[in-house]
């Protein structure tokens, strides 16, 4: 799933969870809106942090198929499931 994806998704759950809170008198409508763009914006923050980090990025570099190998030093190279990834040794 890439970003732009989860931005989609969780927009719209929290458009819906919202809805119903609005529906049910809990909160107002410019509530639930604030609270939504304040939601996701703090939510994908947090997701384009963790994919960002040097095993996700080297995660993403060994899925692309003209990639042949991948030097990383030994604490990355052991967190990433692929055999494109290796350790200078």
């Amino acid at each position: 799933m890439n970003q732009d994806q989860l931005t989609t998704l969780l927009r719209t759950l929290l458009q819906f969870g919202g809805g119903i809170a609005v529906g049910r008198g809990w909160i107002d409508a410019d509530t639930a809106t604030t609270l939504t763009g304040a939601l996701v914006t703090l939510l994908v923050t947090v997701w384009g942090l963790y994919v960002r980090r040097n095993a996700g990025l080297v995660a993403s570099a060994a899925a692309v198929p003209s990639v042949q190998a991948i030097l990383a030093d030994p604490a990355t190279a052991s967190a990433i499931p692929s055999p494109k990834v290796k350790s200078p040794a």
